[in-house]
């Protein structure tokens, strides 16, 4: 498939609103944010926005928005099944170039299932999912992926993906504190700083985009050397003003 084929699939995916299984609505989902494993690894918080029991559980990016799902890419480095005798449960790693998304997927999602078992490392790998964190026996806490929709992509649908994760928080980076100030300011007190950091991060892979031996076509020296320049500008201007608070429901 084209690559543009291909990063306008995984959009649909990422931005679909809702879905009917057996006849029933589910309730709507929410858009998947784009995030680098840097920035995803570090959100570790979580909470809900209401009571319900049904009420989705998000995670307060660094960046000062919430996350229900997340849409990443990178190149699958391992796929172990952790899983029991009578039971498949896999573990995938997969890297971008910020960092490590781990993908786990069991019986529960029988679809990504069975399509990570005919992942060939190296392969290049879009996931649509949810994040969920989980507590180590020395008390880190750590954050994974459940799949929703997974897909093998080649390398210019995964430079163009990279593109628009930097795009995207330098985005939240800029307004997270006018368009979310309630989830900046929990974001800011769970993690110790505004997320300006993170243009920082997003500077890294566009330059690395740059020294990569292979590009997107779709993406001139250029166009990729005017966002790292946005994105280096950003990590220096960032106001840290105090965003204001809100109680939220932990998780």
């Amino acid at each position: 498939m084209h690559t543009r084929a291909v990063l306008e699939a995984t959009e649909k995916m990422a931005t679909s609103d809702s879905q009917s299984q057996q006849g029933t609505t589910v309730p709507d989902r929410e858009v998947a944010k784009h995030v680098f494993a840097a920035e995803l690894n570090e959100a570790t918080y979580t909470f809900k926005t209401s009571q319900d029991e049904r009420a989705p559980v998000y995670v307060a990016l660094p960046t000062g928005v919430r996350a229900n799902r997340v849409c990443v890419m990178g190149t699958v480095t391992d796929v172990e099944d952790v899983g029991t005798d009578d039971q498949e449960y896999l573990r995938v790693r997969v890297v971008d170039p910020t960092g490590t998304f781990w993908v786990y997927a069991g019986q529960y999602q029988h679809e990504a299932l069975k399509k990570l078992k005919k992942i060939q490392p190296p392969e290049f790998l879009a996931v649509i999912g949810k994040p969920r964190t989980y507590k180590t026996d020395d008390g880190t806490i750590n954050v994974s992926l459940v799949p929703e929709d997974i897909g093998v992509v080649d390398i210019s649908t995964r430079d163009i993906w990279v593109f628009e994760a930097a795009r995207r928080t330098l985005e939240r980076v800029e307004s997270a504190r006018e368009t979310s100030p309630k989830v900046a300011a929990l974001a800011r007190e769970q993690y110790g700083h505004d997320g300006s950091y993170f243009a920082h991060v997003a500077a890294f892979a566009l330059q690395n985009l740059l020294d990569g031996d292979e590009s997107a076509t779709e993406l001139d020296a250029e166009t990729i050397e005017e966002r790292l320049e946005e994105a280096e500008a950003k990590g220096d201007d960032v106001d840290g003003e105090e965003p204001e608070q809100e109680t939220l429901i932990e998780d």
